[in-house]
């Protein structure tokens, strides 16, 4: 066994260690990527949660306007009609 351990040609160690660095290499890479999207996910993520919670908001404030406008309208009509009612007797 030690005989065999002595025949290995060292350029094949120096081979297995550039590969085993490379794929070291490789993975501190995949991480670092992995890492990169997911910080950009949170962030969008974020981002659309603001966005909706803004979305929100400002159709709350339109619903508010539209409710008050369809009001005066409809105060308005009431108005014209009494009017036209008075004026056709």
């Amino acid at each position: 066994m030690l005989a065999q351990a002595e025949s290995v040609d060292p350029s094949t160690l120096i081979q297995y260690g550039a590969l085993g660095v490379i794929a070291a290499l490789a993975l501190a890479a995949v991480r670092v990527l992995f890492q990169r999207e997911t910080r950009a996910h949170d962030l969008e993520r974020q981002r659309a949660d603001r966005l909706e919670d803004e979305l929100r908001r400002l159709n709350t404030t339109i619903q508010d306007r539209y409710i008050s406008t369809l009001g005066d309208a409809t105060r308005v009509m009431s108005e014209v009609l009494d009017y036209l009612r008075r004026e056709n007797r």
